[in-house]
């Protein structure tokens, strides 16, 4: 990784924060989630799955 990725990686890092989220410098391959988990979440709190948090998704994570 060059250093001006990194300095690129840093800037978006500071951007979410101010925004109120977070970037994941991992990009997980083998990923799974809870869908019915995810879709009852979702009617509660009324909102469409696409306009999650990624913390939210992160709750649903299957191990």
């Amino acid at each position: 990784m060059s250093q001006e990725d990194i300095k690129k990686m840093n800037e978006l890092d500071e951007a979410a924060e101010k925004a109120g989220g977070f970037t994941s410098p991992v990009l997980a391959e083998n990923v799974h989630y809870n869908y019915r988990e995810i879709s009852r979440y979702c009617k509660e709190k009324g909102i469409e799955p696409i306009d999650m948090t990624i913390r939210e998704l992160n709750k649903f994570v299957v191990e």
